[in-house]
C-alpha cells in the first residue's frame, strides 16, 4: 500500500521559501486547518502536482503553472517552484521531486510556454532513469483513478452523475472505477483475443479462396472484412471525436458555470430587450387606431344633434314608406276590377270602390314617384348619420390613450431595468459569453449526431459480424484440408473471445455486488435516518438509497449525496487491488454536525491513512480528538502571515 510520509514545498501557491509537512508511518488521521483562501486546496494540489505535473481548479479544469507560484515572490522577480514528496510502498522508500522553473534565457516568464517542468524519483536512495521513473509512478498512482484518492467536496458531487446514465461526468467516473477496480485486465484481454480471432478468420477467408469448392464463401467473407475493418475504422474516429466533443462539452460547461450568474443577467437583458420591442410595437399599433379614430372625433361633439337629426329623419322615413304604399295599393286596386280585396280578401262595395277611385286620382304618379326620390335620399341620410354615431365612440378611443399611456410607464420601467442590468455586465464580454452559449449548444447537437453516427456504425458492424458467421457456418459444412487447420485456429479463437467476453460481465457482476455490500455498510454506519435500509448499485455504479420498506429514495438531499459518495470511495478503497491515502479537501461544508461527526469516527475504516483539509468550523479540533481518540495521527495549521503568504504549523493537542 501507498502511504505518504512528508511533503515538501517551495514556493508553491501561498507557500512562500521551503516549507514541509511530516506525516506519521502509522495508520490513522491526520487533520490540517486551514480557513478559506489559506491555502488548503494548494496542499492537494501540491500532491497531484507531485504525481503528474498538473495542478486542478474547480471542475477539474487543468490551471496555468504560471500561476501557481508564490505571488510574494515573484513580485520580487523570483519565478517557479517546486514539491517533494516522500512515500513508501511495500517496504521501499520513494523520494519525487518535481519543479517548475523558468526556461533559460526567460528573466520574466509570461505564459506556460516560458516554463520548464522537472522531475525525478528515488527509489530506495537510488535515483531511477526517466523511463523507469515514469513507468514507475504510473503503477503506483495512475492519473486515471486518482479521483478516488486525492478528491474534494465539490468532486464528491459529481458522483450524483453515476445514476443517470445519458450523464457525461458520471460515465467518467464509471471508467475510472473499473480502472481502479482492475476491470480493464479482463477487457484488455478480451480485445486481444477478438482482434486474433479476426486475424484467424481473416486467414480462414483466404485460405478458402484458394479451394475450388470453398472459393465463393471465401471471397464473400473476404469482402465482409474489409468493410468490417472499413467500418471499425469508422467507429474508431467516431469514438475519438465523440471523446473530443465530450470533453470540449465538459470545457464549456465550466465556463458558462463560472460565469453562470453573470449568464442569467445576460438572458435576463436578452428577454428584456425582446419584452420592450414587444410593448413598443403594440403602443405603437395602438397610436395607429387612435390616429384613424382622431380622424372622425368631430363626431362625438355632434352626437346630440346627429341623434336629433336621426330621429327626425326616421319619422318622416316612415311616412314616406307608408304613402308609398298606400299609392301602390291603390293602383293595385285600381287595376283590378274583381269585387274582392287583394289584400284583406273582403268584398268591395260600389260605395268602397268609388272612394278608392277617388283617392287613386288624387295621388297622381308624380307624386308617388317624388316620394320614392326623397325616400333613397333619407335612406342614404340615414346610413351617414348611423355610421358617424358608430364612429362617435369615446370609450373606445379613452381606452387606446390609456393603453398608450400604460405601454409608455411600462416601456420606462423596463428600460430602467435594461439600464440596470447593462451596468452589471459592463465589464463582461456579452459576445463571448453569447458565443459560448452558442458553441455548447452546438457543441451539444454534435454529440448527438455522432451518437447516432457511432449507433448506425455499431448497428453495421454487428451485421456484418452476423452475415460472416452464418457464411463460416456454411463453410464449415464444406470440408476442405487446406481450410481445416485455418477453421480450427479461428474456432479456438473465437471460444476464447467467448471465455473473456463471459468473464468480464461476471466480474463486472461480482463487483458490482461487492461495492454494493461495502458501500452499504459504510453507509449505514454513517447516515442519521434509521429508516434507511442500504443502497442499491446499478450499471454505473450509481448508488440509490432504499428505504426499510424496500422503495427507493427518489430525491437526496446535498447532504445524503454526500454521504453517499464517500460511501462508494470507502467501498472502492475496499475493493481495489490499488490501495492508497485519501486526501480529502473540504469534506463536510454540506453536512449537519450529526453527520460530520459520524464521518470522523468511520474515517480510519476507509482507508489506513487519511489527510483531512478543513477549517475549524467545518470540523472543530474537540470533535476529532474526541471522535478520533487514537487514530488521530497529526495536526497542523495553515497560518496566516500575509495575504500572499500562509506558514505550515504543527498543532500540540
Amino acid at each position: 500500500m501507498l502511504k505518504l510520509s512528508a511533503l515538501s514545498l517551495e514556493d508553491f501557491g501561498p507557500f512562500k521559501g521551503q516549507q514541509s509537512i511530516r506525516l506519521s508511518p502509522k495508520d490513522g488521521v491526520t487533520v490540517i486547518y486551514g480557513e478559506n483562501m489559506r491555502g488548503k486546496t494548494s496542499l492537494l494540489n501540491a500532491i497531484r502536482f507531485a504525481f503528474f505535473g498538473k495542478v486542478l481548479g474547480r471542475g477539474s479544469k487543468v490551471l496555468s503553472l504560471h500561476k501557481i507560484g508564490n505571488w510574494e515572490q515573484s513580485a520580487l522577480g523570483k519565478f517557479g517552484f517546486k514539491v517533494e514528496l516522500h512515500f513508501e510502498e511495500d517496504g521501499h522508500l520513494y523520494k519525487l521531486t518535481r519543479s517548475c522553473s523558468p526556461a533559460r534565457g526567460i528573466a520574466k516568464p509570461e505564459s506556460d510556454d516560458d516554463y520548464v517542468v522537472e522531475y525525478f524519483l528515488e527509489f530506495d536512495g537510488n535515483v531511477l532513469g526517466p523511463g523507469q521513473a515514469e513507468s514507475e509512478l504510473k503503477r503506483l498512482l495512475p492519473e486515471q483513478i486518482a479521483r478516488f484518492f486525492l478528491f474534494d467536496g465539490e468532486l464528491l458531487q459529481e458522483y450524483e452523475g453515476l445514476l443517470s446514465s445519458e450523464d457525461d461526468m458520471g460515465r467518467k467516473i464509471s471508467e475510472a472505477i473499473e480502472k481502479i477496480l482492475g476491470v480493464p485486465i479482463l477487457t484488455g484481454a478480451r480485445a486481444t483475443m477478438l482482434h486474433l480471432k479476426e486475424e484467424a478468420e481473416h486467414s480462414e477467408a483466404v485460405a478458402a479462396q484458394g479451394d475450388q469448392k470453398t472459393r465463393e464463401y471465401g471471397n464473400q467473407l473476404a469482402a465482409l472484412q474489409a468493410a468490417r475493418k472499413t467500418l471499425t475504422a469508422d467507429f474508431d474516429r467516431l469514438s475519438g471525436v465523440h471523446e473530443t466533443l465530450i470533453s470540449d462539452k465538459a470545457l464549456l460547461e465550466d465556463a458558462l458555470k463560472k460565469r453562470e450568474r453573470f449568464a442569467v443577467l445576460l438572458e435576463k437583458k436578452e428577454s428584456l430587450e425582446r419584452t420592450i420591442a414587444d410593448i413598443a410595437a403594440r403602443a405603437s399599433q395602438r397610436e395607429q387606431d387612435l390616429r384613424a379614430s382622431m380622424s372622425t372625433a368631430w363626431c362625438t361633439l355632434l352626437g346630440a344633434e346627429i341623434s336629433e337629426s336621426l330621429s327626425s329623419l326616421r319619422a318622416r322615413e316612415r311616412e314616406l314608406e307608408r304613402s308609398i304604399m298606400r299609392g301602390e295599393l291603390l293602383r293595385a286596386l285600381h287595376a283590378d276590377s274583381s269585387s274582392e280585396c287583394p289584400a284583406c280578401l273582403q268584398t268591395i262595395t260600389p260605395e268602397a270602390r268609388a272612394k278608392i277611385e277617388a283617392s287613386f286620382s288624387a295621388h297622381t304618379i308624380a307624386e308617388q314617384a317624388a316620394e320614392t326620390a326623397e325616400r333613397a335620399v333619407l335612406l342614404r341620410r340615414l346610413e351617414a348619420l348611423e355610421q358617424c354615431r358608430s364612429m362617435a365612440n369615446p370609450d373606445a378611443m379613452r381606452f387606446r390613450w390609456d393603453e398608450i399611456e400604460q405601454a409608455s410607464i411600462d416601456l420606462a420601467a423596463k428600460r430602467g431595468e435594461l439600464d440596470e442590468l447593462s451596468k452589471q455586465l459592463e465589464t463582461v464580454d456579452e459576445d463571448g459569453l453569447r458565443k459560448t452559449k452558442l458553441d455548447h449548444e452546438t457543441v451539444i447537437r454534435d454529440i448527438a449526431a455522432v451518437e447516432q453516427g457511432l449507433v448506425r456504425t455499431r448497428t453495421s458492424l454487428d451485421e456484418n459480424r452476423a452475415n460472416a458467421e452464418g457464411l463460416q457456418k456454411r463453410l464449415d459444412k464444406i470440408s476442405g484440408t487446406n481450410v481445416a487447420a485455418a477453421r480450427a485456429r479461428r474456432q479456438l479463437f473465437s471460444d476464447l473471445h467467448g471465455l473473456f467476453d463471459e468473464a468480464v460481465a461476471v466480474y463486472r457482476e461480482d463487483l458490482r455486488k461487492r461495492v454494493e455490500r461495502d458501500a452499504t455498510e459504510h453507509f449505514l454506519r454513517l447516515t442519521t435516518e434509521p429508516d434507511y435500509a442500504s443502497l442499491r448499485i446499478n450499471a454505473n455504479y450509481g448508488l440509490t438509497i432504499v428505504h426499510k420498506d424496500g422503495a427507493d429514495i427518489p430525491v437526496r438531499s446535498a447532504g445524503a449525496e454526500h454521504v453517499v459518495a464517500l460511501s462508494l470511495v470507502a467501498a472502492l478503497q475496499n475493493n481495489a487491488p490499488l490501495r492508497g491515502p485519501i486526501v480529502i479537501d473540504s469534506p463536510f461544508g454540506r453536512l449537519d454536525r450529526e453527520h460530520t461527526t459520524k464521518i470522523v469516527r468511520a474515517l480510519p475504516g476507509m482507508a489506513r491513512q487519511v489527510i483531512l483539509l478543513v477549517y475549524e468550523e467545518e470540523l472543530p479540533p474537540l470533535v476529532a480528538r474526541n471522535e478520533l481518540k487514537g487514530q488521530l495521527r497529526g495536526e497542523w495549521k495553515l497560518e496566516r502571515v500575509g495575504s500572499r503568504h500562509t506558514s505550515l504549523v504543527e498543532r500540540s493537542a
